[in-house]
């Protein structure tokens, strides 16, 4: 598995985590969202030191990008639902650990990939309606069950006030999955 692949399945879950509490979720405020990532471990086959700082520099470019969370994509993330409908999207996850009550996140998975392999996530943080705070981990195995890599990174979203001009609106997501919340590199 690459480390494109490992990196692409850490990026997913911040675009589904919204807290939930026990008298309901604790959804996102709609406005100005941004993000900054920050890879604290890269190693396997394949993870050089240029490597890492590669990747660093493409989300440190991403990290100036604003994106427009509306309203009504607000009012439709439901974490519980974007969770089951992992397996759907062709993630193929089991979860372990999903305790995203309150404000904090504790989330654990193992996916199956079609090459016969896994990925073991885990996701560790703080939730509120203006901000994520996650530490989050992908394990790969080869389909032998011997380790490919490791990449962690920290995470950070926050809303900067309301929605500006200049500020990315993804297509509205479905009513259950969340609107994304990684800005796109600008062109």
């Amino acid at each position: 598995m690459s480390f494109r692949t490992l990196a692409t399945l850490l990026a997913l879950p911040t675009l589904a985590l919204v807290a939930c509490s026990p008298s309901g979720p604790v959804k996102r405020q709609a406005g100005s969202w941004s993000q900054k990532i920050e890879i604290l471990k890269l190693e396997g086959r394949g993870a050089t030191p240029e490597t890492k700082t590669q990747m660093q520099k493409m989300f440190d470019s991403m990290a100036g990008t604003s994106v427009c969370l509306t309203p009504t994509a607000a009012a439709k993330e439901d974490f519980g639902k974007a969770m089951e409908q992992m397996a759907s999207r062709g993630q193929n996850c089991t979860f372990g650990k999903k305790d995203v009550s309150g404000g904090t996140i504790h989330v654990a998975a193992t996916c199956k990939q079609p090459t016969g392999g896994t990925v073991k996530m885990t996701i560790d943080g703080s939730n509120s309606a203006t901000k994520q705070d996650m530490t989050m981990q992908t394990e790969g195995y080869a389909a032998t069950g011997a380790k490919e890599g490791t990449m962690q990174m920290r995470i950070v979203s926050t809303r900067a006030g309301d929605c500006k001009p200049g500020d990315i609106t993804p297509p509205e997501a479905p009513s259950a999955g969340p609107a994304p919340v990684a800005p796109a590199a600008k062109p």
